[in-house]
């Protein structure tokens, strides 16, 4: 098992010391690769018998075994991430056509994916959350933040009652304090989340806010604290992950919202030409 599928799998089964451990490594592995047992244990506020026991748990044989494995990580992303970026300048120069059909097939693979790995069922599931909800926010950070502001724009088109936070920032703690019950949190998160936006999850879960997750795994924390999931697939032949199945997620919902609530959606749209028009937004 790949060895944050190994942590993500594991965390519902950990005490609150070893998530610690845990969300700090998903967040940091990269400075863990360099940094002692010691160092990791002050960083996740625990003690270092904490860290040499979450490791154990993973099955290496204590730390070191671990940190040897996040180093393995390291070096084999450096060697990707050479070889795709070399890979493709060699395809641009020699061979375009062929490039081009890599990644076409490759954004295929990802649409394709999502197919699979969602029922009709679960659109809907998350449709329903969204037209019930009071008011709508939207959590993401990073590399998700892209997708959630395309999604936070078509849903004001719409209902006007959406809004996009980041999950790292500070502030976004108090908003999610202000929700009730009747609201909804959406959470995207992919590949990787951070330590804050969980617990920012965890935090809205024991409020009893409902939550919809698109996300790539459902041995997430977002993936078990929501009501409804949406699996995504990001792979890609460049550095940054690929956001077209995410999008097409989207995209779908977009497509419901649209189909069972067509009269608002007019209505919706109408209101906003007259304005537009009337404030000059648009020539």
């Amino acid at each position: 098992m790949y060895f944050f599928e190994k942590i993500q799998s594991q965390l519902p089964h950990l005490s609150e010391a070893k998530k610690n451990v845990a969300y700090y490594l998903l967040d940091n592995w990269l400075e863990a690769v360099f940094i002692p047992a010691a160092k990791v244990a002050k960083k996740a506020k625990v003690s270092e018998s904490v860290v040499v026991r979450f490791a154990q748990d993973l099955g290496y044989s204590g730390f070191p075994e671990l940190q040897q494995a996040l180093q393995e990580i390291l070096k084999e992303r450096l060697v990707s991430t050479t070889s795709k970026v070399s890979f493709q300048g060699d395809n641009l120069t020699s061979n375009q056509d062929k490039s081009y059909q890599n990644v076409f097939d490759l954004s295929l693979k990802n649409l394709h994916e999502v197919f699979n790995y969602n029922e009709i069922s679960s659109f809907h599931n998350f449709l329903n959350k969204i037209m019930d909800a009071k008011r709508i926010v939207i959590m993401a950070r990073k590399n998700s933040l892209g997708p959630a502001y395309l999604f936070n724009v078509h849903l004001n088109e719409v209902y006007s009652k959406s809004q996009v936070v980041n999950g790292e920032s500070a502030e976004t703690i108090d908003i999610i304090k202000g929700m009730s019950k009747e609201d909804l949190l959406i959470t995207i998160s992919i590949p990787r989340y951070s330590h804050r936006m969980s617990m920012l999850s965890d935090f809205a879960k024991e409020r009893g806010i409902a939550q919809i997750s698109i996300t790539n795994t459902n041995s997430n924390v977002f993936a078990k604290n929501a009501d409804a999931v949406l699996l995504t697939s990001v792979d890609s032949l460049s550095y940054s992950n690929s956001h077209l199945a995410t999008i097409f997620l989207i995209d779908f919902i977009l497509h419901l919202i649209t189909i069972r609530g067509k009269g608002e959606a007019l209505k919706s749209l109408e209101e906003m030409d007259v304005l537009s028009e009337r404030f000059g937004f648009v020539e």
